[in-house]
């Protein structure tokens, strides 16, 4: 990674947070890494920064992952970020997740019923 990459991408990290108000620790808490870590970024100290972190700081500063990759000095694979879901998991939004989580409450309620029916004798 060249000094100048290196100099942008603090920059970039350190503008960011600034923009949000935030802390170093707040920041770090959010993205999953040290204080310390966050640090040496912003003054340009990690001649490699970890994939996995720079994604974690950019979705914590609110960054676009890609930018935030080839700042580094990354070939940047997609905006998603290395933890990005399947297509088949992607396929799966919250409203499925919670209608499949309300139906098994009702039944879980119907074999509540059912017990108490049987404990009761009737």
């Amino acid at each position: 990674m060249s000094s100048t990459v290196e100099k942008q991408l603090g920059r970039l990290l350190r503008d960011a947070r600034g923009a949000l108000g935030a802390s170093l620790q707040d920041v770090a808490e959010e993205a999953g890494c040290s204080t310390a870590y966050v640090h040496k970024l912003e003054q340009d100290r990690v001649r490699t920064p970890s994939p996995r972190v720079l994604a974690g700081l950019a979705r914590t500063l609110g960054l676009d992952y890609g930018v935030v990759m080839s700042t580094a000095g990354y070939e940047a694979p997609s905006s998603e970020g290395p933890d990005s879901p399947s297509p088949a998991a992607a396929r799966f939004s919250n409203a499925h997740i919670v209608q499949l989580l309300e139906s098994l409450q009702s039944d879980v309620a119907e074999l509540r019923k059912d017990l108490a029916r049987n404990r009761s004798g009737g």
